[in-house]
């Protein structure tokens, strides 16, 4: 029995005081916030990607998330290729049309069916520590059934 109480003096020499374990327990949770705060960020950028904007009532033809190269959706719609270059616009890009553009006035010599660049449109945003930048091909003249829109939206994503 003189083992035991000798255990019991043992165990009442191994103990933390009750404030040494708090601190510990405090500094152990203020570095994990730590951590937590310059993780969290790019992580839900990484899990939840932002998507770039596409004028509303456009339909997906083709997505392609290639191994290597930016990842690309095809879309179509009923808008005009000025109409699609304007909302990309007024999501802050910047956008640069053709050089030649018809006119409302004017009669347009342009066949159905063969397509014609519009505007080529690029810009970007910050959503939770990555860096979304966009760009974004648009061409006219394809067939009521296609489109008659068409345009190519490329998204590049850079952790900051």
């Amino acid at each position: 029995m003189a083992t035991s109480s000798g255990d019991a003096v043992g165990k009442e020499q191994r103990r933390v005081p009750m404030a040494a374990a708090l601190a510990a327990m405090v500094v152990a949770l203020a570095l994990a916030a730590l951590i937590l705060s310059r993780v969290a960020g790019p992580l839900y950028g990484l899990l939840f990607p932002s998507e770039v904007p596409v004028p509303g009532g456009s339909q997906e033809i083709e997505h392609v998330k290639p191994d290597k190269g930016a990842e690309y959706w095809i879309y179509r719609t009923r808008l005009t290729g000025r109409e699609v270059a304007a909302f990309y616009e007024s999501e802050g890009g910047a956008c640069q049309y053709s050089a030649r553009q018809v006119q409302p006035d004017e009669s347009d010599p342009r066949v159905e069916g063969v397509s014609y660049s519009v505007a080529t449109c690029r810009g970007s945003r910050q959503t939770a520590g990555i860096g979304i930048s966009w760009e974004v091909f648009i061409a006219e003249g394809y067939s009521e059934d296609e489109g008659p829109t068409v345009f190519r939206v490329y998204r590049y994503s850079e952790v900051n």
